[in-house]
């Protein structure tokens, strides 16, 4: 009996011990992720921009402005109208969202403004969960109604769906804002 205790604990010893050679850290995820949208920049011929194109003007298609807390973004539209988005106006914004891999998949059709039940959120209110960081921070680069853009997000500022593990997903998104 001692002797298949002691092998059954020998063999649990070792399967712990080779299944957490095969566990990812966060900090590979990270690097990891960093390399995806390092790669799809670069498949993609995307030029990362220093400044910001003036306002009201649709930027070049390749060229992308990145933001301090790594939003990656592109203007496709800047929108219609003098009005501009402000803090608690309720957004309604319309996406594709896919994956960067080499073989992008898209993973959500255009959501709807017509629907029952559009998604909508408060700009800039951290607290709704209806919208991620990077959705409030693009949003200012946006500003007007009807306003269009491709972003590359990285999984910190990304619904916290992509947190773990850590995958950077790209969008294309139209808003519609109410006052």
């Amino acid at each position: 009996m001692k002797k298949i205790i002691y092998l059954i604990s020998i063999a649990f010893f070792f399967t712990i011990i080779l299944s957490s050679c095969n566990d990812t850290t966060y900090a590979t995820e990270l690097k990891n992720e960093k390399i995806l949208i390092k790669d799809f920049i670069k498949r993609q011929g995307i030029t990362i921009i220093k400044t910001v194109p003036p306002d009201s003007t649709i930027w070049n298609k390749n060229e992308y402005y990145l933001t301090s807390d790594g939003l990656y973004i592109n203007i496709v539209d800047p929108g219609t109208g003098t009005d501009t988005i402000e803090t608690n106006d309720i957004v309604v914004p319309r996406y594709l969202q896919y994956t960067l891999e080499a073989e992008a998949d898209t993973i959500s059709n255009w959501t709807t403004i017509d629907a029952n039940y559009p998604l909508d959120f408060n700009y800039n209110d951290e607290n709704d969960e209806n919208a991620c960081t990077a959705f409030h921070e693009a949003i200012s680069y946006m500003k007007r109604n009807g306003s269009i853009a491709r972003l590359i997000v990285p999984s910190k500022i990304d619904f916290s769906t992509f947190w773990d593990p850590a995958t950077p997903m790209g969008y294309y998104i139209k808003i519609k804002f109410q006052k």
